[in-house]
C-alpha cells in the first residue's frame, strides 16, 4: 500500500471503531488517497488504484502521531519528547504486487517533484527491488513446491530467489541491518486483554518480500506461456508446473503424493545446494609458496577447504575445526553451522567433478585440503573457481591473482636526439627526431631483455619475480617476443609518434599495453606543458603592440607562442568576441619585436568578408607589422606578388583566391599559415582544403569558435593540415574513433580522442569564470533610424494591412504573414 503524509494542517481525526473494545484514530497527517492520485499518480498504476485501510504503530506524543523524519522540519517537531507507539488508521492505495514493483522500480533517485519526497520505506523498498530485478535479469530463481500448513494437506506451486553469491549473504544482513523501523509499524489489533502483538524480525520481512515478489513476478510474465499447456488431471508434476503460473498456486493432491513430489524436488535441487546453506558455504582457499619450487612438478601449492559464513565472509572455520566438533552443529562467533561435516563431504564431493584434483583428497577420512602443482594451480585459478564461485562456493585466491597492473607491458623513455640546435632556435617539428628506449614491465618491475627470456623459458604460467608471484599469460609472453623481434630496444622516433604514445593515442605497441611515457631535458618539459596548460609560462605584452591586452588575450597569446617554438599546429577556438584576432597579431608583433624581423611573410587566410577588417585591425593594434592584402581583380600576380610578399609581414587573402591562386601560393615557403574562421576547410575533399594543405610553412594555427560543427571527420580535416598525419589517415580515424563514437557513443574512444586533440585546442567561453572578469561591462545604445515621409507612409501601411491580416488567420498561416511583413519592412 502506498500512502503520503503532508505538512499541510488537516481537518480533526475521526475515531474508528473495529470493534466494541477497540478505537483507532486516522493519522493525523495522512493525505487523502484521492489527492495522492491527483497529485503524483497520473499515469502510473496508481491512477487506478483501489482505497484500503490499515493500522501502523507509529511513535506519538500527547495522543498525536510524530510526523515522518522527513516532515520535521516543517513542524519544528521537539525532538527530545519522550513519546510511544500507538495505532493509527492510514489510508491509502492497494496494488498487488506487479503493479508496485512496477510503480517502485520507476521511482526517481531522489524526490518526485518540487515539494514531495520519498519516505525513508518507500526509498528502502525500491532498494530492495533493484534486488529483485538483479535475481530476475539472472534468472536467479527456482520453482519449488512449498507446504503451507502443518497438516501437510496443502502445498503450492512457487518461484524462489536464489541468492547464493559470493556477496549475497552479506548483501542480504546489511539490508536487514538498514531496515528503517516504519516497514515493520503494521500492527495487530488484539481484542484480548494482556495479548501482545508480535513483531516481524527484518530479515524475516525482507526474504518475505524478496520471496513473495520474485513468486508473483515470475508468475505473471510466463502466463502467456502457460496458456499453451494441457495439464493431465492425472500426471501431479504437470499439475504442478501449471500452477507454478496460474494466479492459484494450490496443487491438488494426496498428502502422500504431495510429500513424495516435494521429496523428489528436493533431491533435484540437492546439487544446487551443494555450496552450504543458508547460514555457511563451502569455500577454497590457495596458498602459494614463498619460494618457486626449483622442480615445477613439484606440489607446493596448498589448496585448503573451509566453511564460511555467508553473512561475514570474514568469518572462516578449517577443515580440522569441522573434523574436531563432536556435535552435529558448530556455533562459532554466534553463528550456527547445521551439520558442517556432512554438508563439507558433499560439497567436495561436488566440486570433485568440477575439479579433478580434489577426488584424491576424498581418499583420506578427513580431507582437509590438497597439494597442487603449479600448472594445476593455475588450471584452478583460471578455470575452476570461476564456476564454483557461479555455483556459490567460496573463494580466497591469492592477493595478487588477476590484478590488472600485473601483467606484461612496455614502458617509454624520450630524451633529446641531436635536434638539441634545433630547439635553441625554435625550428622543431613533428618530424623532428627524438631517441627513445623501450623498456619491459611485468607489474610494477621492470625487466632486462635477459630476464625475460629466463621467464620466458620457464614456460609456466604463474613465476615468481624479486620474491612476487605473478601471472605470466602465453598469450603476453607471445606478443612481447614478438615485440622484441619487430621493435628496436633504443633508436629514433619522430616527434609525432612521441606525442601519439604520451597522449594515450597509442595504448598499445605490438600487443603490449604502453604503461608509462616518461622523458627528460626539453622533451620532458615540452610533454607536460602540452599535457598540462597550468604549467605554460605566460609571456610579457609585446612593446610594439598598440592596446592593452587582457589577462586571458595574455595567455592565450603565450599559447600560440608555446606551439609555435616547437613548430606544431593548433586551434584557438575562443567564444566569438574574445578576440582571436588579437591575439594572433600580438604573436606577430612578439615575434618581430624579439627577433628584429620576421623570417619571412605569415600568411593569413580568411572569408573575404573580413579581409578588411583583417587590414583594418593590424594597422590599429599592431602599426609595426607591414601588411599585404591580395586581393580583387587588381592583385599582383607572380614574381611581383612575390616580391611584395617578401617585403612584407604579414599577407591577407580570401579562401576563394587560396584556391584560385594555388599554384602562386604554394610556390613560397611561408613563415607560418593562419586560417581564420577555419571551418572552412571541414571537408576533407574541399578544394580548398587540399590547396590550404599544401603550403609550406614553419608553423600552422587555426582561429575558429566552432572546430566541429556536425561530424568528426571535421576535426581531422582541420588537424590534418595543423599537424600532418597526427590523427592517422582518414579511414583509420574514421574507423578508430568517428564510427565508435558517433554510431555507439564508445566512452572509451571518446576519451582516448580528447586526450589526443585537446593539449591542441585551447577553448575559452564568455562564461568561463577566468573570462568573465576580465570583460568589460555590457553597453546598450539605442541607434535610431529616421525615415523620411514617404517611408514612413509605406511603413505604416504595411503594418496596418499586416496585422488586420494576422488578426483573421492562425497557426501557420499567421506565422507566413508575419514573415511576410518582415521581409517587406526590409525593403
Amino acid at each position: 500500500m502506498f500512502w503520503a503524509e503532508t505538512s499541510e494542517e488537516l481537518p480533526p481525526t475521526q475515531q474508528r471503531r473495529l470493534s466494541q473494545r477497540i478505537k483507532v484514530r486516522e493519522h493525523s497527517f495522512s493525505l487523502p488517497p484521492a489527492l495522492i492520485r491527483e497529485r503524483v499518480g497520473s499515469g502510473t498504476p496508481l491512477e487506478g488504484a483501489p482505497t484500503r485501510t490499515v493500522f501502523l504503530k507509529l511513535p506519538s506524543v500527547h495522543g498525536r502521531p510524530l510526523p515522518s523524519p522527513e516532515l520535521n522540519h516543517d513542524w519544528e517537531v521537539d525532538l527530545e519528547q519522550r513519546s510511544s507507539l500507538m495505532a493509527w488508521a492510514v489510508s491509502g492505495l492497494w496494488l498487488p504486487l506487479n503493479k508496485a514493483f512496477g510503480v517502485l522500480a520507476n521511482l526517481p533517485v531522489e524526490n518526485l517533484a518540487d515539494g514531495y519526497v520519498l519516505g525513508q520505506d518507500t526509498r528502502y523498498w525500491r532498494t530492495v527491488t533493484n534486488l529483485v530485478m538483479e535475481v530476475l535479469a539472472e534468472q536467479k530463481f527456482l520453482p519449488v513446491l512449498v507446504e503451507v500448513d502443518e497438516r501437510h494437506n496443502t502445498y503450492h506451486a512457487r518461484w524462489q530467489p536464489v541468492l547464493d553469491g559470493p556477496r549475497d549473504g552479506q548483501r542480504l544482513a546489511q539490508l536487514a541491518g538498514a531496515m528503517p523501523p516504519i516497514c515493520r509499524a503494521e500492527a495487530e489489533l488484539m481484542e484480548t486483554p494482556g495479548s501482545e502483538a508480535t513483531r516481524i524480525a527484518p530479515r524475516e520481512l525482507l526474504e518475505s518480500f524478496l520471496n513473495t515478489m520474485t513468486d508473483s513476478l515470475a508468475r505473471s510474465w510466463g502466463a502467456a506461456k502457460a496458456r499453451q499447456i494441457q495439464p493431465n488431471s492425472d500426471d501431479l508434476l504437470e499439475r504442478w508446473l501449471f500452477a507454478l503460473f496460474q494466479e492459484d498456486a494450490r496443487v491438488n493432491a494426496s498428502p502422500a503424493q504431495l510429500e513424495a513430489l516435494e521429496s523428489s524436488l528436493r533431491a533435484w535441487r540437492r546439487n544446487l545446494e551443494a555450496a552450504g546453506t543458508r547460514t555457511f558455504r563451502i569455500a577454497f582457499r590457495l596458498e602459494a609458496p614463498e619460494v618457486q619450487p626449483a622442480d615445477p612438478n613439484e606440489p607446493a601449492w596448498d589448496l585448503q577447504y573451509m566453511l564460511q559464513s555467508r553473512d561475514d565472509p570474514s568469518l572462516l572455520l578449517s577443515a580440522d575445526d569441522v573434523w574436531r566438533t563432536g556435535s552435529s552443529a558448530l556455533v562459532q562467533l554466534g553463528r550456527r553451522f547445521e551439520q558442517p561435516q556432512e554438508k563439507l563431504l558433499a560439497g567436495l564431493g561436488y566440486t570433485a567433478r568440477v575439479f579433478p584434483p580434489i577426488l584424491s583428497s576424498l581418499q583420506a577420512r578427513q580431507p582437509v585440503g590438497v597439494k597442487l602443482d603449479t600448472k594445476t594451480a593455475y588450471a584452478f585459478l583460471r578455470d575452476a573457481a570461476p564456476l564454483l564461485e557461479q555455483a556459490g562456493f567460496g573463494l580466497l585466491a591469492p592477493p595478487w591473482w588477476n590484478q590488472r597492473d600485473a601483467r606484461l607491458g612496455v614502458s617509454l623513455h624520450l630524451k633529446p636526439g641531436k635536434s638539441s640546435q634545433r630547439v635553441a632556435a625554435g625550428k622543431l617539428g613533428l618530424d623532428t627526431l627524438v631517441r627513445f628506449e623501450w623498456k619491459l614491465s611485468l607489474g610494477d618491475t621492470t625487466l632486462t631483455r635477459e630476464e625475460f627470456e629466463a621467464l620466458a623459458a620457464l614456460k609456466l604460467p604463474l613465476v615468481q619475480v624479486r620474491g612476487q608471484w605473478v601471472q605470466l599469460d602465453s598469450e603476453q609472453v607471445e606478443a612481447a617476443i614478438h615485440f622484441w623481434e619487430k621493435q628496436r630496444q633504443t633508436g629514433e622516433m619522430s616527434l609525432v609518434e612521441a606525442a601519439q604514445l604520451a597522449l594515450g593515442g597509442k595504448s598499445s605497441a605490438e600487443g603490449l599495453e604502453v604503461d608509462d611515457v616518461s622523458a627528460e631535458g626539453w622533451v620532458d618539459d615540452w610533454l607536460e606543458q602540452l599535457q598540462d596548460q597550468e604549467a605554460l609560462s605566460e609571456l610579457n605584452q609585446p612593446a610594439s603592440l598598440n592596446g592593452e591586452l587582457r589577462p586571458y588575450q595574455r595567455y592565450g597569446f603565450s599559447w600560440l607562442a608555446f606551439f609555435r617554438r616547437f613548430g606544431l599546429g593548433a586551434v584557438l577556438a575562443d567564444d566569438m568576441g574574445l578576440g582571436k584576432t588579437i591575439q594572433a597579431l600580438s604573436l606577430l608583433t612578439y615575434e618581430k619585436d624579439s627577433l628584429g624581423k620576421l623570417p619571412g611573410p605569415v600568411l593569413l587566410v580568411c572569408p573575404t568578408s573580413v579581409v578588411t577588417n583583417w587590414e583594418r585591425e593590424t594597422r590599429r593594434f599592431t602599426p609595426g607589422l607591414k601588411v599585404q592584402v591580395h586581393q580583387g581583380p587588381e592583385r599582383l600576380r607572380n614574381s611581383e606578388f612575390k616580391h611584395a610578399a617578401q617585403e612584407a609581414d604579414l599577407v591577407v587573402t580570401s579562401y576563394a583566391l587560396l584556391r584560385m591562386d594555388a599554384e602562386l601560393m604554394q610556390s613560397l615557403h611561408w613563415y607560418g599559415v593562419i586560417l581564420d574562421e577555419a571551418q572552412n576547410i571541414k571537408n576533407p575533399a574541399a578544394k580548398q582544403t587540399q590547396a590550404a594543405r599544401k603550403l609550406e610553412a614553419n608553423f600552422r594555427f587555426a582561429l575558429t569558435g566552432t572546430p566541429v560543427e556536425n561530424r568528426l571527420s571535421e576535426l581531422w580535416s582541420i588537424m590534418q593540415f595543423l599537424n600532418p598525419g597526427f590523427l592517422g589517415g582518414q579511414e583509420t580515424f574514421r574507423r578508430e574513433f568517428a564510427v565508435p563514437i558517433e554510431r555507439f557513443g564508445d566512452p572509451d574512444a571518446t576519451e582516448r580522442l580528447r586526450r589526443l586533440v585537446s593539449p591542441f585546442i585551447l577553448r575559452r567561453l564568455k562564461s568561463d569564470p577566468r573570462v568573465i572578469q576580465d570583460l568589460p561591462d555590457k553597453i546598450e545604445m539605442k541607434d535610431y533610424c529616421s525615415l523620411t515621409e514617404e517611408q514612413a507612409t509605406l511603413y505604416e501601411a504595411v503594418v496596418k494591412d499586416t496585422l488586420k491580416k494576422v488578426e483573421e488567420s492562425d497557426g501557420i498561416q499567421r506565422r507566413g504573414q508575419v514573415l511576410t511583413m518582415l521581409m517587406q519592412l526590409k525593403q
